[in-house]
Formats: structure tokens, C-alpha cells, sequence
């Protein structure tokens, strides 16, 4: 059963697991990943492998300094819908 997953990660070591995760057909809603780091002589901003990566597959990337505060977790939020028994009664 497909699922629909926020992944998160950075190094080289953890492209493989987001393509299989997309290989097995599970629907990637967004990718945090760390900040773009000038790198090399000309300090050029070194994107991370994951978000390469995504980009390529045209998935959203998201690239919070840290997700403890309200704006992080409420684009967590909007990249799934929410369960039917957590809508407020009106």
C-alpha cells in the first residue's frame, strides 16, 4: 500500500533510500534537508546530495534552520491532509 511521506535527510548515503522509497511508489510530499553550505574555492553553495536529488524528481524541498519553531511545523502540516478525526466539530 503506497504511502505518502515527508523524508528527511542529507548525506549521499541517504539518496538511495528516498529512490527506493519513490521506486516502491510511495509519494513523497517534501524533503528537509540541511541549508545550502558554501563550499570549494570559489564558496560556491553546495546544495546536499538529498535535495539534488529531489529536485531532479521534482519533489518540494524544504530547508528549515531547525523545526521547533511554529513556521516549520506548520509547512509540515500543509504537505498532508489531515486525519478526518482531528478536524475540529463545528
Amino acid at each position: 500500500m503506497p504511502l505518502r511521506l515527508i523524508f528527511m535527510g542529507t548525506p549521499d548515503f541517504a539518496v538511495p533510500t528516498l529512490l527506493e522509497l519513490v521506486a516502491h511508489g510511495h509519494e513523497i510530499a517534501a524533503v528537509y534537508t540541511r541549508v545550502a553550505k558554501p563550499a570549494g574555492r570559489g564558496m560556491k553553495l553546495q546544495l546536499s546530495p538529498v535535495e539534488q536529488e529531489a529536485r531532479r524528481l521534482g519533489i518540494p524541498v524544504l530547508t528549515p534552520s531547525t523545526l521547533k519553531t511554529p513556521e516549520a511545523l506548520e509547512n509540515s502540516a500543509h504537505t498532508r491532509p489531515m486525519p478526518p478525526w482531528s478536524s475540529p466539530m463545528a
